[in-house]
């Protein structure tokens, strides 16, 4: 599997940055973990093992505990992230996606439809509830659901709504997994 360019170069730039973590604060260094976490939980396989705070099935960091004495785990956890992204980016604990079945089969008049029963309100719930997101992040999230909720309900065309949503798009980028699979349904809605 092959990584772009640009990813690569931030792996690289990310290796840098804990390199040099000697004199960030408590609080510099709690959010460098939180950011490192967040970018590269869902490409790195088993991503949480060794990790001090991961919960017992592996899946994610416990921020509350870690919260609770950040000096004593959040540099040990930031080592065992630099080894981590210093083999990632020679792809060797990628997560592997599955690749798709080739079918010669040949399909006539075909129509695609998603059914999204999701509501923005259970969306808002689902973000209130992740213990992963500072108050800030939280809030910063609850107002791009606010802003999906106006394009979707406005009465502009499709391809309207899909170049008011872009800059959504862009800045969901850069969020963690969570953020963007609570988010996605709701630009399906579209």
């Amino acid at each position: 599997m092959d990584m772009p360019k640009e990813f690569y170069d931030m792996v690289c730039a990310d290796i840098k940055r804990l390199d040099n973590v000697r004199n960030l604060s408590a609080g510099e260094l709690f959010e460098l973990h939180r950011q490192i976490d967040a970018r590269y939980q869902a490409c790195i396989n088993k991503w949480c093992d060794g990790l001090w705070c991961s919960t017992n099935d592996g899946t994610h960091i416990a921020y509350g505990h870690l919260a609770q004495n950040p000096q004593k785990y959040v540099l040990s956890n930031l080592k065992m992230m630099k080894a981590k992204l210093e083999t990632y980016k020679y792809q060797m604990n990628a997560v592997q996606l599955p690749k798709p079945e080739v079918s010669n089969s040949q399909v006539v008049n075909v129509t695609n439809s998603v059914n999204v029963n999701v509501t923005f309100e259970q969306v808002r719930k689902e973000v209130e509830e992740m213990t992963s997101l500072t108050n800030e992040q939280t809030q910063e999230v609850l107002d791009k659901i606010s802003e999906i909720e106006e394009v979707v309900k406005s009465k502009d065309s499709k391809k309207s709504k899909w170049e008011k949503v872009k800059p959504v798009l862009t800045w969901l980028a850069d969020k963690s997994c969570d953020v963007g699979i609570a988010l996605l349904p709701l630009l399906f809605k579209i």
